[in-house]
């Protein structure tokens, strides 16, 4: 019988445990292996100029957001995506606003 974890192992895909676990964190068993494992994301350059904290740019790069999504989902959505205060996600909007502008 062929061990199912080495032929994926050998043919670069590695099994992802999701574990219930109160900090929500995902199990990679196979990641101490095989440390080339890399996950890339794609992150709007266009929010780096925004006149923002680069914390908050990190924040919105981090949860997806664009620039057309900022616009599209308004402070209010803004602050609930990413659980901020309303004023916070109006400097966010207000200053995305303005860039494109």
């Amino acid at each position: 019988m062929l061990d199912n974890s080495s032929s994926n192992e050998a043919n670069g895909y590695y099994p992802i445990t999701i574990v219930p676990d109160s900090n929500l964190q995902l199990s990679i068993p196979s990641l101490q292996q095989s440390p080339s494992l890399k996950i890339a994301t794609w992150k709007d350059e266009r929010l780096e100029h925004l006149d923002i904290s680069k914390g908050l740019v990190e924040v919105l790069q981090t949860n997806g957001f664009t620039v057309e999504k900022i616009l599209e989902y308004g402070p209010s959505q803004i602050a609930e995506k990413l659980g901020i205060d309303d004023y916070v996600a109006q400097i966010i909007f207000n200053e995305t606003t303005k860039a494109i502008n």
